[in-house]
């Protein structure tokens, strides 16, 4: 679930984490759609929206749960070559290391409401990260 990026380098990175899933899912063809692969998906979309990174994903073939952190490490593991391949390396370095910093965007900003942040604060704060950007 993706949300507009605060920076414009976050953007980048999504785009090169996109781009390396698309060549990884089309070269190395990690699986097949069935019909169950959509009955959890309101659940863990659900999960992702609310809880962001801190969310519990099931699996839909296995029944197990598993931290959405957890999973976007692994996704970043196995998409690793593909992201060199393509030239995208960087952009998964850095969102590797947000993810396992636990300090990415959505958290910045509850941790802002919080700390007793106003929505008219919080945007204006996003105002001035974009403009510095």
């Amino acid at each position: 679930v993706m949300d507009t990026p605060l920076t414009l380098s976050h953007a980048v990175n999504m785009a090169g984490l996109i781009q390396a899933t698309a060549h990884w899912l089309l070269t190395e063809r990690p699986f097949k759609h069935q019909e169950k692969d959509y009955l959890l998906y309101k659940f863990n979309r659900f999960q992702a929206c609310r809880y962001g990174l801190e969310g519990v994903i099931t699996d839909p073939h296995t029944g197990d749960r598993r931290p959405l952190t957890e999973d976007t490490l692994r996704l970043l593991e196995k998409i690793a070559p593909s992201a060199h391949k393509i030239g995208a390396s960087s952009a998964i370095e850095a969102l590797h290391r947000q993810v396992v910093s636990g300090l990415n965007e959505a958290q910045l900003m509850r941790d802002f409401v919080a700390d007793g942040g106003s929505l008219i604060g919080l945007v204006k704060k996003h105002c001035e990260i974009w403009a510095g950007d």
